[in-house]
C-alpha cells in the first residue's frame, strides 16, 4: 500500500497535482454549500450530482489504491485526469452548482464537444494500457484510430440513455431530450432563443414539433466537433508513443529483458 501510495505523490507532476486540487477544492466548497444552504436549481439534486462527480475527480487515486495490478486500469498514465477533472467539474460547478446549462446559451452542447473529445482522449489511455497489459506493440496510428472510435461509441452511448430514460423512465419527469419545449423555455424566462442558438428558427411552430430532434442532432453535431479536435490533437501529439514516454520502446525493452533471464 505504501508502494502505491509513493505512486499516487510521484507519478503526476506537482502542477497536476496542484490543479487537480484547485478544481476539487472549489467543488468541496460547491457540495457544501448545497448542503448548508439548499441550493437547488430546476427540480434537480445538484449534491447528489456534485458529489457523484467529485468522486469521479479521484479516479486516478481509486484506480491505484484500488484495483489490481493485473487490471488495464492500473497501466493508465495520471495524464488521463487532467481532463476528466476538468469535464466532471465543468458538467457540476459550472452547470449543476452556478446553473450555466440555463444561463449560458450553449452552455450543454460546448460541454459534449468537451465530453467526447475526453471520451477520445480515455480512448487513447485504454489502448495504450492494453499494449502494456498484453505487451504488445502497436503503430501509434492505429492507437489514436481505436481511440477515435471509442469516444465515438461512448458518446452515443450517451445519446442512447437520453432517449431510454425518456422512453421507459417518464414517471421520474426526465426530460433528457427536451419533449417539453414549454418547460425548457419557462426554465429560461420565456425566450426560445436562450434555449437553442445553434440552428436557425424559421418556423416556430415547425420548430416546436421537431425541438427533440433539433436538440439530438445539435448534440451528435457538438460530439463529432469535440472527437475530430481530440483526435487531431493526438495525431499530432501522441504523449504516449513518442519520447522518453514511448510505450513501444517500454515494451520492447522488457520483451527482451525477460527473453534473456528466460535464456541464462
Amino acid at each position: 500500500m505504501k508502494e502505491r501510495f509513493n505512486t499516487i505523490l510521484h507519478a503526476p507532476h506537482k502542477w497536476e497535482l496542484i490543479y487537480w486540487w484547485i478544481l476539487r477544492g472549489a467543488m468541496i466548497y460547491a457540495l457544501i454549500d448545497t448542503l448548508v444552504n439548499g441550493r437547488d436549481y430546476n427540480g434537480s439534486n445538484p449534491p447528489i450530482q456534485i458529489l457523484a462527480n467529485l468522486v469521479g475527480m479521484f479516479a486516478y487515486e481509486i484506480i491505484i489504491l484500488f484495483f489490481p495490478k493485473k487490471s488495464r486500469f492500473f497501466y493508465f498514465s495520471p495524464r488521463f485526469q487532467n481532463i476528466t477533472a476538468l469535464g466532471f467539474f465543468l458538467g457540476s460547478f459550472g452547470g449543476a452548482y452556478m446553473n450555466l446549462y440555463y444561463i449560458l446559451p450553449m452552455y450543454d452542447k460546448i460541454l459534449h464537444a468537451l465530453g467526447t473529445a475526453e471520451a477520445v482522449y480515455i480512448g487513447y489511455e485504454y489502448t495504450c494500457a492494453t499494449q502494456l497489459k498484453l505487451k504488445k506493440t502497436c503503430p501509434k496510428q492505429i492507437a489514436t484510430l481505436c481511440s477515435f472510435g471509442f469516444g465515438f461509441i461512448l458518446s452515443s452511448a450517451w445519446e442512447l440513455f437520453e432517449f431510454a430514460y425518456d422512453q421507459f423512465f417518464s414517471h421520474f419527469e426526465g426530460d433528457c431530450q427536451h419533449w417539453n419545449l414549454q418547460k425548457a423555455i419557462d426554465t429560461v424566462g420565456g425566450r426560445v432563443e436562450d434555449i437553442f442558438q445553434m440552428f436557425p428558427i424559421h418556423d416556430m411552430a415547425l420548430f416546436a414539433q421537431r425541438f427533440p430532434l433539433m436538440d439530438t442532432m445539435a448534440d451528435i453535431v457538438m460530439n463529432f466537433v469535440g472527437g475530430i479536435i481530440m483526435y487531431v490533437i493526438l495525431c499530432i501529439i501522441p504523449y504516449r508513443h513518442r519520447g522518453k514516454g514511448d510505450i513501444n520502446a517500454q515494451i520492447l525493452r522488457e520483451t527482451a529483458e525477460e527473453n534473456l533471464l528466460v535464456n541464462v
